[in-house]
């Protein structure tokens, strides 16, 4: 790992619509991703996580217009389900050579000596999530699999608690399960995740959990009921020299915000 550099992505809750003049919750949202992907060309990152929520409708219609507003992405990408996907619907657009199942889509690959750990959350027919026995086991045996590997997993639904009740009510409904495999495995640095549409980060026993913005409309990050802001669409890029990571938050309104480094973000409290 040591001398080892490379850079990525992580955009989150796209929801893209099969219909060019939909918009939801008055966001254009195929726009967005129209206006995203030059900027994250320009980025030249090795590769780009989409953590779930790719479209809106669970249709096929919309991973076609979706595959189409991605065709001139260079960066490889790497796609998980959200609750608003379809996994034999997203198999029959994305990965064609594959059977249509309704199987988890679930991933493991490594980079610059890091490995990364992609997780389906979804729970068909639900808002909330939970991973599932099979998955359970999967990570547990990946993680058991690569003791000495610094370790990266994503998954849709938030696996902390935001403070948000509303929100809370339709995370990761297994939580404890998960937290209890992330406790027997030192290795894993970071949780990274979508779903709450808002960015969010701490740290929680030794491991970094970090939200991305949704490429959509965005929640209020306070209020107790759903509100919908104008808050700047956005992603997170990262970059990881010898196994440590920086990160920045761009949005699409031209910020970009350096943010804090491992050491110095927020303690979550239980």
């Amino acid at each position: 790992m040591a001398g080892s550099r490379f850079s990525f992505l992580h955009i989150s809750d796209l929801h893209i619509l099969g219909e060019e003049a939909r918009q939801q919750h008055g966001a254009d949202t195929g726009a967005i991703l129209q206006q995203a992907v030059p900027l994250m060309n320009a980025l030249q990152p090795d590769f780009i996580i989409a953590s779930g929520d790719l479209i809106s409708d669970e249709s096929e219609k919309s991973y076609r217009r979706l595959q189409k507003l991605l065709q001139s992405v260079k960066a490889p990408m790497h796609f998980l389900m959200g609750n608003h996907d379809d996994r034999a619907a997203f198999r029959r657009v994305f990965r064609p050579d594959e059977p249509p199942s309704a199987e988890p889509v679930c991933e493991a690959f490594e980079v610059g000596g890091v490995r990364f750990l992609l997780l389906d959350s979804v729970l068909p027919g639900k808002v909330e999530g939970e991973l599932s026995a099979g998955q359970l086991a999967w990570l547990q045996r990946e993680l058991a699999a690569n003791p000495d590997r610094p370790t990266w997993i994503f998954l849709h639904h938030q696996p902390l608690p935001i403070y948000i009740r509303w929100v809370d009510a339709l995370g990761l409904q297994n939580q404890e399960q998960f937290l209890a495999i992330l406790a027997r495995h030192p290795q894993v640095r970071v949780v990274g995740y979508g779903h709450v549409h808002q960015v969010r980060r701490w740290g929680y026993r030794g491991v970094q959990f970090l939200s991305a913005p949704a490429l959509a409309f965005q929640i209020s990050p306070v209020s107790q009921e759903m509100v919908i802001t104008l808050d700047s669409p956005g992603f997170r890029r990262f970059e990881v020299v010898d196994g440590e990571r920086r990160s920045w938050l761009h949005l699409l309104d031209g910020r970009v915000m350096p943010e804090p480094l491992p050491n110095a973000i927020p303690v979550y409290v239980r």
